[in-house]
């Protein structure tokens, strides 16, 4: 078959141009990317800081024996609450008998002593005055009546030291509070003195203390408010602190500030803030972990978008918005705190614009974009800085 001369070419060219005429139509005719948007509304939000901390006794006492003894009884269930002078232990009491009985009858024979010593004295003064007896005599009356007294007095106390050793073989709660496991069983020897082994301890529950860490960067920033507050007494201080226990759940009572400590600590840079809790039922024990939050700032007119809208890149953080003519553009934003699952945004946005929280792969500037309004969540969760 022939072809005219330069036919091949043509052919060849027709096709080709057809083929790109194709693709540009297809390219052109690509459907705008379905992407879920959400309208900036300003609302009012509260700023919450949260730390973690540890719980604490507000008061804690470890209990030890001031005298040694065998034990005799052991009074008081492991794990229950027992009052201010509850008897916890009774160690044997026979040795301090004995030694409260020979302590007063040396207090009785000091006492017999110093009658007579004081009896002549007098005979001693009587004849000294009537020019009778010598002063040597007269004066070593008086010194001997004196060292007497002062027996006596070292008999009487001897006396108070063993009636107090007596009483002391019977252990009794310092605190109410929540008493723990039992370190001894009856026969048991118990040592004596603050080196010895602990009887028990004894933790007040209700209320409770929680301790966590200021940075120092916080501390400075709120130094002025926790001294004017630590001013105050204590019923007087505001109910500011929520605390949120290891189970997730909300601890149904608010807390005080109770104290704040003496120094930051150099190695890892934080300051000790306790805030104390009531407790009723003494639900929370010491040693246990939990959150705490306070309401740092109550900022009005904030502007929020969704977290998983905001996109980082190198250091910095943007997020996509659709204008009127449904074209998304990347804006450059400032975030601020995060408020449940939404980030405040201090710059880069207004009221109105509408930002994409869903389809933010398929993306490009100045791309088309067929977009779905989200459901609003009116009331997000606050969370933590």
């Amino acid at each position: 078959m022939n072809f005219p001369k330069g036919a091949p070419w043509l052919a060849i060219g027709t096709v080709l141009f057809s083929g790109c005429n194709e693709k540009k139509d297809a390219t052109a005719t690509l459907p705008p990317s379905p992407v879920i948007i959400a309208a900036v509304e300003p609302r009012n939000v509260p700023i919450i800081d949260e730390w973690i901390g540890r719980l604490d006794g507000s008061a804690n006492v470890d209990v030890r024996a001031r005298v040694q003894g065998y034990v005799q009884e052991i009074a008081y269930n492991e794990g229950t609450v027992i009052n201010e002078g509850d008897v916890l232990l009774r160690l044997d009491p026979r040795p301090y008998e004995a030694e409260l009985a020979q302590a007063q009858a040396k207090l009785g024979e000091a006492q017999a002593n110093q009658d007579k010593t004081d009896q002549e004295e007098q005979r001693q003064t009587d004849l000294f005055n009537k020019k009778v007896a010598s002063d040597r005599d007269y004066r070593n009356a008086v010194q001997a009546n004196l060292a007497a007294k002062a027996t006596v007095d070292a008999a009487h106390a001897a006396v108070d030291q063993a009636q107090l050793n007596l009483e002391f073989a019977t252990i009794k709660s310092p605190i109410r509070g929540i008493v723990g496991r039992r370190i001894f069983t009856v026969g048991n020897f118990v040592p004596a003195g603050g080196g010895g082994t602990e009887v028990t301890k004894i933790s007040t529950v209700d209320p409770i203390e929680l301790r966590f860490g200021f940075s120092e960067k916080e501390y400075l920033e709120w130094a002025e408010d926790i001294s004017a507050l630590l001013a105050k007494p204590l019923e007087q201080r505001d109910e500011d602190f929520e605390l949120i226990r290891a189970d997730g759940k909300v601890h149904p009572y608010k807390g005080r500030l109770f104290a704040a400590d003496r120094a930051v600590d150099p190695n890892t840079g934080t300051i000790w803030i306790t805030a104390i809790f009531p407790n009723p039922g003494n639900i929370l024990r010491p040693g246990q972990f939990a959150r705490v939050r306070l309401t740092v700032e109550e900022r009005t007119g904030a502007l929020a978008v969704a977290q998983r809208a905001v996109v980082e890149m190198q250091g910095k953080n943007f997020v996509w918005v659709v204008d009127d003519a449904n074209k998304a553009s990347m804006r450059s934003v400032t975030v601020g705190p995060r408020i449940g699952s939404d980030w405040i945004i201090d710059n880069g946005l207004k009221a109105g614009d509408r930002v994409v929280v869903e389809g933010l792969q398929m993306l490009t500037e100045g791309g088309s974009v067929q977009p779905t309004t989200a459901l609003a969540n009116a009331n997000p969760a606050p969370a933590n800085e």
